[in-house]
């Protein structure tokens, strides 16, 4: 049975028409990623489903009951409150639910009865929901959900005004993920998201068993997480079986496939009205070339669009000039080191780029990726060592957040500003191959659009006719179409390319080396360490590099747990004298003794917690009350080690 179904939408905004005819069926379980265009009404069918907005015509139909979490582009958080407490607001019914329970517990010690049956039966109801909500586990879901999205504990305590852009994006992404829903939808998630937030967001998808609506540009995301994918274009959705790659190939033998019969229909249509023309005044055939005029107008007029050319997504197309190399040596970095504070971001770091090489550069959020890309423009000084670009070198540079662009500018007069040298017609012109035409030209930056301003950043790149490309974040703001041009006119580029990214199908693509900064050889954060990954595909070597280490680890800690560290005894004293007071009875067991013991407590907490089924324990109120004592300081002890499991891994 479906859960949602949306039946011959219309919608509009003013003059623009942006759903017509719209019919769209979502089915419980389902994970269903989202492409079309920038504009073409993705984020508007979301807010459709959730009544946000309502059609001009058409229906909208959801499962009784329907429980929908629900992310957008924007994120906004009223009041100042901690990232835990924003995390514990969108799990307010647990709370209210235990509140209920207890209140519920100390009613009972009144009662006798039939009343106290009745009330018995209440709290049976309000301990089974509780546990089905997953109330037991809701403050272990926090801690590895925040975990998930790259909040340490220095952050748990943090003020949401204090946060950043990109940080309150992550947080309200996993309040979403917090929430017992049936239905997540998702629009653009990963915005924001280093690789390890992607890679653990893709993980909870799998294990999610609700049902999933992700508009993404993130090709990889939608390969490893879709069974579906819905194309939004023309005013209409079309479901495709399969991932996205499934999905690019379903599209392109379709594409083949309308082409072929144009031109079938092309070539039919020419060879009548050559046959019409040149026996319409012959003796014997005049009859035959008046009846195949009226057969191929009466076709012609029944379908109109008998001979329309099959529809062109209308994207960005470039390319950049030939690259003459006047050095082989484009960037060379020897004994780099970089420091804030405490806080060494990497030390002895040394490679060259020579030309025509591709190099990307990713890592956890922090890890130093924009800081290595300002160090090798001379933007920055290093604490140690050198890197230098090669002498004459002409560099292209593309920033994230676009912050080279004069906001009081105009779009031709950035234009003209990357390439004096052309008229106003061409650079017309070459902005018209990045979706500038007409009165946009005139637009000053500070009124364009993220994507926009984007595609301006991606038309100076070419304008300035680079021999090096220095890009931070490139394929932001763009849709798929235009991450595939971009990709395929760097292909044909010549020239070297340093790049910082976390588009994991763009690296792909693009580069063949692959600079990992600030993860440990698990892909776990690790800042100040380096690692060089060769061969193409690039990241998916490195993501087959990393299953392989994980693989090799995993029967290692299943039978030993994680070694301890060796220590002098004095190491060993001073770390006990800066134990916590609530955590030093816990020094004299080893990291192992202590893994047993969480297990232990673990299996213990799960028996408990069954208990509260009981029917001896719910119709006993001082039992229950007792029942409930053990559960709770058997939790406090399993956090106490927790606490001290952590501390001695380290």
């Amino acid at each position: 049975m479906p859960i949602v179904e949306l039946h011959e939408i219309h919608k509009s905004f003013g003059p623009d028409v942006v759903l017509e005819n719209l019919d769209l069926v979502l089915y419980p379980g389902r994970k269903v990623g989202m492409v079309g265009p920038n504009g073409s009404g993705k984020s508007t069918i979301l807010r459709l489903i959730l009544g946000h907005i309502q059609p001009d015509m058409g229906r909208v139909v959801k499962r009784k009951a329907l429980r929908i979490g629900y992310l957008p582009q924007e994120v906004q958080f009223t009041g100042d409150h901690t990232v835990l407490e924003q995390m514990h607001a969108g799990v307010e019914h647990l709370g209210s639910l235990q509140q209920e329970i207890h209140e519920t517990s100390k009613q009972m010690e009144s009662l006798r009865g039939a009343e106290l049956k009745a009330k018995m039966r209440q709290y049976d109801r309000l301990c089974h929901n509780f546990e089905m909500a997953g109330g037991y586990e809701y403050e272990v879901r926090i801690e590895a959900t925040l975990a998930g999205m790259g909040f340490g504990p220095e952050l748990r305590e943090a003020k949401t005004s204090a946060l950043s852009g990109g940080q309150l994006s992550r947080l309200a992404l996993a309040q979403v993920l917090m929430l017992d829903t049936d239905l997540l939808l998702l629009d653009e998630p990963t915005n924001h998201l280093d690789l390890q937030a992607t890679e653990w967001l893709e993980r909870f998808l799998a294990a999610y068993r609700g049902a999933a609506v992700i508009i993404s540009h993130d090709r990889y995301l939608l390969d490893s997480a879709a069974t579906k994918i819905i194309e939004v274009a023309r005013r209409q959705a079309k479901v495709y079986a399969g991932n996205y790659s499934n999905y690019v190939r379903t599209k392109h033998t379709t594409r083949l496939r309308q082409q072929r019969r144009h031109a079938q229909r092309v070539e039919m249509v020419e060879r009548t009205r050559d046959f019409i023309a040149r026996n319409k005044d012959r003796e014997g055939m005049r009859g035959t070339a008046r009846g195949r005029k009226k057969q191929l107008n009466r076709l012609l007029k029944q379908n109109p669009d008998f001979l329309e050319k099959p529809a062109e997504q209308k994207t960005i197309d470039f390319s950049f000039a030939p690259v003459r190399h006047t050095s082989d040596l484009v960037l060379r970095c020897q004994g780099l080191a970089k420091r804030f504070g405490p806080v060494s971001l990497f030390e002895d770091l040394t490679f060259d780029v020579l030309a025509g090489r591709r190099i990307g550069i990713t890592g956890p959020n922090g890890s130093g990726k924009t800081t290595l890309l300002k160090l090798a423009l001379g933007r920055i000084k290093p604490s140690a060592g050198t890197i230098r670009m090669g002498p004459e070198l002409r560099v292209g540079y593309l920033d994230q957040h676009a912050d080279v662009l004069d906001p009081d500018k105009s779009v031709l007069e950035v234009a003209q500003q990357a390439n004096p040298h052309l008229s106003n017609e061409q650079l017309r012109n070459r902005l018209g191959a990045f979706l500038f035409t007409g009165d946009d030209v005139f637009k000053l930056c500070s009124r364009l659009s993220g994507g926009q301003r984007n595609r301006l950043m991606l038309c100076r790149l070419v304008l300035a006719e680079p021999h090096v490309l220095v890009m931070d974040e490139p394929t932001n703001h763009l849709d798929i179409p235009g991450r595939e041009m971009f990709e395929h006119a760097l292909a044909q580029f010549d020239g070297a390319v340093i790049v910082v990214s976390h588009d994991r199908y763009f690296l792909d693509r693009v580069v063949d080396t692959l600079l990992v900064l600030g993860s440990d050889p698990l892909g776990n954060r690790c800042i100040g360490r380096t690692e060089f990954i060769s061969g193409r595909p690039v990241y998916s070597t490195y993501a087959s590099l990393l299953r392989q280490r994980r693989d090799a680890e995993r029967p290692k800690n299943k039978s030993r747990g994680p070694a301890p560290k060796r220590r002098s005894a004095a190491a060993a004293e001073k770390k006990r004298t800066r134990t916590p007071e609530n955590l030093r009875r816990f020094n004299k067991y080893s990291l192992e003794q202590l893994e047993q013991m969480i297990t232990a407590l673990e299996q213990d907490l799960e028996k408990t917690k069954q208990r509260f089924g009981d029917a001896d324990v719910y119709k006993n109120p001082g039992r229950l009350a007792e029942l409930q004592v053990t559960f709770n300081t058997k939790q406090a002890e399993l956090d106490l080690l927790y606490q001290a499991y952590e501390r001695r891994a380290g």
